[in-house]
């Protein structure tokens, strides 16, 4: 995928699913908006970038793929970086 190409990906319902929920939980744990917004972002484009895979079945290889794929294509630097790994931590801990 190049350029803007995971943004044109459509989101699958289970993703969409997913994304409320994250959405709901953040906003009942009181983050601030901005983050709930980021964190909403970013778990919206790495379901993009993986819409062929159920949520559940996103590992932390493919995590780490996403990353390395945003760095090395639309090379993103440390603090995006960081912000997909501290939204994922969240969304992903048990």
């Amino acid at each position: 995928m190049k350029g803007n190409e995971i943004s044109a990906n459509r989101l699958t319902t289970n993703a969409e699913e997913w994304i409320k929920k994250l959405i709901q939980t953040l906003t009942i744990k009181e983050y601030g908006a901005g983050t709930i917004k980021s964190y909403g972002n970013e778990m919206t484009l790495l379901f993009k970038y993986f819409n062929h895979k159920k949520v559940e079945k996103i590992t932390q290889e493919d995590i780490e793929q996403y990353i390395m794929y945003i760095k090395s294509v639309h090379k993103v630097g440390r603090a995006k970086c960081r912000s997909v790994a501290q939204a994922c931590s969240f969304f992903f801990k048990k």
